[in-house]
């Protein structure tokens, strides 16, 4: 799989913004209580990163493995962050994103924590949901999240999911980095008006288990993202 190839990413300047190469080196991984003993340690010491870890999911699940995880995240010296799986099926996003804040989501200016990461139709459907719905979902649970933390949450998703169910919405990305989900050797197709993906989850699994993220640029801009100096993806030459 070729995955460290250069790809074309915007480079925000105080003067402006232009079209650089950046390449694709900094590897990451997303886990579950799914990982029972995941050995981060030892990923951390190859080269991995940075690592999302599942906090909540709907509006009462709390994964039982996330302070175990995060601990242990923060104690091999990961960037990490927690994430949220959507289940706009069982209630609106302001209350999601209450529960996520209040179990693990929340963000923390401390150098080290990632925003929180919304994981949205990368494993489900539209839910019965009208398009005008799902973006009013994902603007209420967005709004919620940025008001708390003055973060905005990275937003992980599909591109089919997102083109059928928010009718491939450009209003968020002004806003939240991009998570893609694409199983692949490329990133294909970027949806909702995003220039890049700012990480991409190329393949499920690894052998630390869960799934095998890359982020778009290099260490310092991964800890720019944490600190909130790369807050939103640049979309404008």
């Amino acid at each position: 799989m070729e995955i460290f190839k250069y790809t074309l990413f915007l480079v925000a300047l105080s003067s402006g913004t232009f079209i650089g190469l950046q390449p694709r080196t900094v590897q990451g991984l997303d886990i579950s209580h799914y990982q029972n003993k995941p050995n981060l340690s030892e990923a951390h010491t190859v080269g991995l990163s940075f690592v999302f870890i599942k906090a909540t999911e709907g509006p009462t699940y709390k994964d039982p493995k996330f302070p175990t995880h995060f601990q242990e995240a923060t104690d091999a010296s990961f960037l990490r962050g927690g994430y949220h799986v959507a289940r706009p099926d069982l209630s609106d996003g302001q209350d999601q994103a209450r529960f996520f804040l209040s179990n693990g989501g929340g963000w923390t200016d401390d150098g080290k924590t990632l925003p929180g990461l919304l994981s949205i139709g990368i494993e489900s459907d539209c839910a019965g949901m009208t398009i005008g719905e799902t973006k009013q979902w994902i603007k209420s649970f967005v709004d919620e999240y940025e008001a708390a933390t003055h973060r905005h949450p990275v937003i992980g998703t599909r591109n089919e999911w997102w083109v059928q169910c928010t009718g491939n919405t450009p209003e968020f990305n002004k806003q939240s980095a991009l998570l893609l989900a694409h199983w692949g050797e490329s990133v294909g197709t970027i949806p909702g008006g995003w220039r890049y993906a700012t990480i991409w989850q190329y393949k499920e699994g690894g052998a630390w288990g869960g799934n095998s993220n890359i982020f778009t640029g290099d260490a310092e801009a991964l800890k720019r993202l944490a600190i909130g100096e790369q807050d939103s993806s640049p979309t404008t030459a």
